[in-house]
């Protein structure tokens, strides 16, 4: 196989090669676009859960935490190609001692060797799967049953762009309020239940969208960094292989001239 046809063939490897990561990319600023949409309604409704929890336990301690609040819960990614997204998370929990929740299948990879996982969750691919995330989630650590009074989430920040931790458990409280009790058509434990579940479903959800917005940030820069690389290798190849055509020319003229001066002198013998 000549020279100029194995570069063709490694330029053309790599032509593909960019057309399947230029695809990704575009899904990934699709996906973007769809979390971006999702994020203001999440923190109106996150803002305003936390409010009403805050001002009905105004004063007094909320309940106490469940037994399943002393974990500590690492939104990571369920798919790769998002830089150091994942081992930055990691990074943030080398020195925590409860045990562990990882959401996202390639932390979860990431983290084979951390003695103290105690679970390993699905995590997003995209925003549709946010909702049997959530369940998914809700069903792990109602089972672990781990001991202490704290639940926090270990997540990537969208505004600040850092690792961050979110104390979810015990929940917010309010400053000691003079206004007149709210009339409960439920029993004060019962209500209490509810509200706290819909505010864990909505500090969940919240973080569950920031964090699936940074990781497509984070991939969209991945990919054109690679297709950046890839740009620069393809064009590498074709000077190359502007020089490898050149050479066969070359090689093919002197081919050529060689024949028509070897062929009059053949041409007098009898």
């Amino acid at each position: 196989m000549s020279r100029y046809r194995e570069l063709s063939e490694h330029l053309k490897a790599l032509e593909d090669m960019r057309a399947i990561l230029a695809g990704m990319r575009t899904l990934a600023a699709v996906e973007l676009q769809r979390v971006t949409r999702l994020q203001d309604a999440s923190e109106q409704l996150r803002q305003g859960l936390e409010a009403a929890v805050a001002a009905h336990f105004a004063g007094r301690p909320p309940p106490p935490a469940t037994a399943d609040a002393g974990v500590c819960v690492l939104l990571g990614s369920e798919k790769g190609l998002c830089g150091d997204f994942n081992e930055r998370l990691l990074a943030a929990a080398a020195s925590e001692t409860r045990p562990l929740v990882l959401v996202g299948a390639k932390l979860a990879a990431t983290a084979l060797r951390m003695p103290a996982v105690a679970a390993r969750c699905p995590g997003a691919l995209a925003a549709d799967d946010l909702g049997p995330v959530l369940t998914g989630l809700a069903q792990t650590l109602a089972g672990l049953n781990a001991p202490g009074g704290r639940l926090d989430v270990l997540c990537h920040e969208p505004q600040q762009h850092e690792v961050r931790r979110v104390a979810v458990l015990p929940p917010p409280t309010g400053a000691t309020s003079s206004a007149a009790a709210p009339r409960l058509q439920l029993p004060a434990p019962q209500f209490e239940a509810a509200l706290l579940e819909q505010y864990l479903f909505a500090v969940f959800n919240g973080l569950l969208i920031g964090s699936l917005l940074v990781e497509n940030q984070q991939r969209i820069a991945h990919l054109q960094a690679a297709l950046q690389r890839l740009d620069d290798r393809c064009e590498g190849l074709r000077q190359r292989q502007r020089h490898a055509r050149q050479e066969q020319i070359i090689e093919e003229v002197e081919v050529a001239l060689s024949v028509s001066e070897a062929s009059p002198s053949g041409a007098g013998e009898p």
